[in-house]
């Protein structure tokens, strides 16, 4: 069996989407809420993470969710973080060029060649289900 260059490219480049998916779910659904005091399970300690709150005294940021903070950067992240005490949240961007949440990638049709991107499956991205049009 022969195999061609751009089979393997397409098997390689299969293999890293796929790998590129996995970390982009991992940094998306980390394990466990932050608890006060403790590592965040994202990995972080940057930003916001455990800073304090001025609405009483003890209370911090906690990092509650990670979605894709942007239309076209594969690579930009928004971290949203709440009080422990409920007061107040916050929302900060962050980019991990190691976890893309989508590819971009060049479509053709009848109405010729677009750009659009490609959520990652499993990914949540507010109004963008699976593919985003450039």
């Amino acid at each position: 069996m022969t195999t061609h260059q751009g089979e393997d490219a397409a098997a390689g480049s299969a293999a890293d989407e796929s790998q590129a998916a996995q970390r982009a779910l991992k940094t998306q659904l980390f394990d466990q809420e932050q608890e006060p005091g403790k590592p965040c399970p994202c990995g972080s300690s940057e930003g916001l993470h455990g800073e304090e709150c001025d609405c009483e005294d003890g209370a911090v940021l906690i990092h509650t969710m990670r979605i894709p903070g942007s239309r076209d950067d594969v690579t930009l992240w928004e971290d949203h973080f709440a009080c422990s005490y409920g007061c107040n949240s916050y929302t900060e961007k962050v980019t991990l060029p190691d976890a893309p949440w989508g590819v971009k990638e060049t479509a053709t049709d009848g109405r010729g060649p677009r750009e659009r991107i490609r959520i990652f499956r499993g990914i949540r991205h507010g109004n963008y289900p699976g593919l985003i049009e450039l």
